[in-house]
């Protein structure tokens, strides 16, 4: 029997298992005054003792309305920090303090460069420095990056002889823990590139593409498997590629398509990661959807094998998931819009796969989303947008499910 919509007894279970082993972690973080960039002079939030303190370049109470989402992590693995571009123009974080509070802050642009879209987000050193990054009007990439003491933007450049125009990434994700790789495809050559850090420097590198190209929605995303990145995408013909890179690119491998069928989307937002790994061992689950409608699920059990996850009941599937996540590391959880406003969620409940209605009390903007569980969390969360450029989350709070706008 498919569990209630606002209450379940999988996540209560999962949550009391979780807090009584005392794994929700809790990190104070303190960081300094940007040095860079064009944003407003710099105002602190007072924190109480204890309490995490981000300077930002200006923190507000007043929310701005929202162009595009760019990502989301989580400070100390428990700190939510959404990035988002504002209708501004400016790169804005909504984030959670530990006096669980969220606020708001503009960190502005690069001096003189506007933000043209999303491309991803990651985190490196034990969950305590966030890396967004960007694209900007000079198609260059842009990094908004936390060092230990500053919140920092850095161009990051463009791989040689490249043309960015509206290609959606495959997401970042940090080597070692302390390194980050960063995966986009181009539009000029039709093939991905790695903008990768060394430990002195950061480097292009063209991955190439698979043998029958790249779909322009193709991207599912990048893992990191036994310490080198991993990425996943969809094909013009609607095949699932893979391939690995550990300092030079590696063999396109094909991973198939369902039969009879093929694969329609890789994911529907920009920046959005529907490659999770799944427990005990980081077996990697890839969600996507098919040219049948349905959601499809590519898994490594020891081998490859395809899963058909059919569709909510009553409800017509949007192409593309807008992310996937595993609670507790074990629990996969992915997430799709329906036609006429509807959001869903498919999720592995302990014995079987189960469809929950989480349709939202507005209209969502379904192209940009991001989804966000720290580390051994059991409160998975969605962030979304509306038409009017509010920013939502759905939110998992331990007991149901809630609605909550962020910009009111």
């Amino acid at each position: 029997m498919a569990l209630p919509r606002e209450d379940s007894m999988h996540e209560r279970t999962l949550t009391r298992r979780r807090l009584a082993a005392g794994l929700v972690i809790a990190v104070t973080i303190t960081v300094g005054v940007a040095s860079a960039g064009s944003a407003a002079s710099a105002t602190a939030k007072t924190a109480a003792a204890g309490d995490e303190q981000l300077i930002a370049r200006s923190t507000t109470s007043a929310a701005p309305a929202t162009r595009q989402i760019v990502g989301a992590v989580a400070v100390g693995d428990r700190y939510p920090h959404v990035f988002v571009i504002g209708t501004d123009g400016n790169l804005w974080i909504n984030w959670q303090d530990q006096s669980d509070q969220w606020n708001w802050s503009s960190m502005g642009t690069p001096a003189g460069v506007g933000l043209r879209m999303p491309i991803g987000v990651t985190i490196v050193d034990d969950s305590s420095r966030p890396y967004a990054f960007v694209l900007g009007t000079d198609q260059n990439v842009w990094s908004l990056w936390r060092s230990s003491t500053s919140w920092q933007w850095r161009n990051q450049g463009s791989p040689p002889g490249a043309n960015f125009v509206s290609w959606p990434s495959f997401a970042a994700v940090a080597v070692n823990g302390t390194s980050p790789y960063l995966f986009v495809r181009s539009d000029g050559d039709e093939t991905v590139w790695v903008n990768w850090w060394n430990g002195a420097t950061w480097n292009w590198t063209n991955i190439s593409s698979p043998p029958d190209g790249i779909a322009a929605s193709g991207p599912i995303g990048v893992l990191l498997e036994n310490g080198t990145p991993q990425v996943y995408t969809v094909s013009n013909v609607g095949r699932i590629w893979t391939t690995r890179f550990d300092g030079a690119p590696a063999p396109w491998v094909d991973l198939g398509q369902p039969s009879p069928g093929s694969i329609s989307d890789g994911s529907t937002a920009a920046g959005a990661n529907s490659a999770i790994q799944v427990g005990p061992d980081a077996r990697p689950y890839l969600f996507t959807s098919g040219s049948d409608g349905h959601a499809w699920l590519r898994r490594w059990t020891g081998k490859w094998e395809w899963r058909n996850m059919g569709s909510p009941p009553g409800g017509q599937l949007i192409p593309g998931p807008l992310g996937a996540l595993s609670v507790g590391g074990t629990s996969p959880y992915s997430f799709y819009a329906a036609d006429g406003g509807g959001l869903w969620i498919i999720y592995w409940g302990g014995q079987d796969w189960y469809w929950s209605d989480q349709s939202p009390p507005f209209s969502p903007v379904v192209n940009g989303a991001a989804v966000l569980a720290p580390q051994d969390s059991t409160r998975p969360a969605i962030f979304l947008r509306d038409t009017s450029g509010n920013l939502w989350s759905r939110w998992w709070n331990g007991s149901f499910w809630s609605w909550t706008n962020r910009s009111a």
